[in-house]
């Protein structure tokens, strides 16, 4: 009951880092670049999570399972590429609306892998948003900027969240995360620097000066890693991910028509009214 509750509170509030992460990208005078804003989503969402581990002093990592971090922040570097593309072309809420695919590849991963299976009510949760996410599609995927990236991040965000709850199951879930981000900042300051060179720490600093709400992106991005690694500890991975994308979309569609003045809003609005009801289900179940 709590995992996708948890899950929409977070999806909530990471749409406000999703709002400030597409405006800087689009800005006209220095726009931030897909990789600095990586790295200063992953850097702001990691300091409570860093601090958490110190004081809790856990340090046991599974050395048999340890091989997993390879692909885990390879598949990780992937995403921030292709989702922060994705965000810079598509419309917030096309955006949000067609990751909502990874639904279907979490719950086949989990079932296959995991062997994990959820009650017919969660199921029938799934099946409600993922149906009322395909409404907003039925003319076809093609017109939406980005449409390639999106469904690449939809397929390839299921498959991290399914490795992530498997490396749960051995280890503590925020140290296995802080293990994980740290290795992403260093590739990340890596990608940065080899991308801007000499120039690196000027580019970044005027990324900052023409675009001051990411002092923003820190508090947001730090509640949000936390309730993320809650939620998908205390659920299976396919609730987490449903509960997330569904919440992610209805806090885009409202974003969407607030901030970035998107059209076709009372449709979107009829579509979020069955991802709410897949959302009551999942809670229910």
């Amino acid at each position: 009951m709590f995992a996708p509750i948890i899950a929409v509170t977070s999806s909530f509030i990471d749409q406000l880092g999703s709002s400030i992460i597409k405006k800087s990208e689009n800005e006209p005078i220095y726009p931030a670049s897909v990789w600095e804003s990586g790295l200063l989503v992953v850097t702001s969402g990691s300091l409570i999570i860093f601090a958490y581990v110190f004081i809790k002093g856990e340090t046991y990592i599974n050395p048999e399972k340890a091989w997993l971090f390879i692909p885990r922040v390879g598949l990780e570097i992937l995403q921030i590429y292709v989702t922060y593309t994705a965000l810079k072309l598509a419309d917030l809420s096309s955006f949000n609306f067609l990751r909502v695919f990874s639904i279907v590849f979490v719950v086949i991963i989990e079932i296959l892998f995991l062997g994990s299976v959820l009650r017919h009510i969660q199921y029938l949760g799934v099946i409600v948003i993922f149906v009322s996410t395909l409404f907003i599609f039925r003319h076809g995927i093609k017109q939406i900027l980005g449409w390639k990236y999106l469904i690449f991040s939809a397929i390839n965000g299921g498959l991290l969240n399914v490795i992530a709850k498997y490396q749960f199951t051995f280890n503590n879930p925020y140290l296995n995360e802080a293990v994980v981000r740290i290795l992403l900042i260093l590739f990340l300051a890596l990608i940065v620097k080899v991308k801007f060179g000499k120039n690196k720490l000027g580019h970044t600093r005027l990324v900052m000066k023409y675009n001051k709400s990411f002092i923003f992106l820190i508090p947001i991005r730090a509640v949000v890693g936390m309730l993320n690694i809650a939620a998908l500890n205390l659920g299976a991975a396919a609730v987490y991910s449903t509960a997330e994308r569904a919440g992610s979309v209805l806090s885009g569609v409202a974003l969407g028509h607030t901030m970035f003045k998107e059209k076709s809003l009372v449709e979107k609005i009829l579509v979020a009214l069955g991802i709410t009801l897949g959302l009551i289900l999942l809670v229910i179940g």
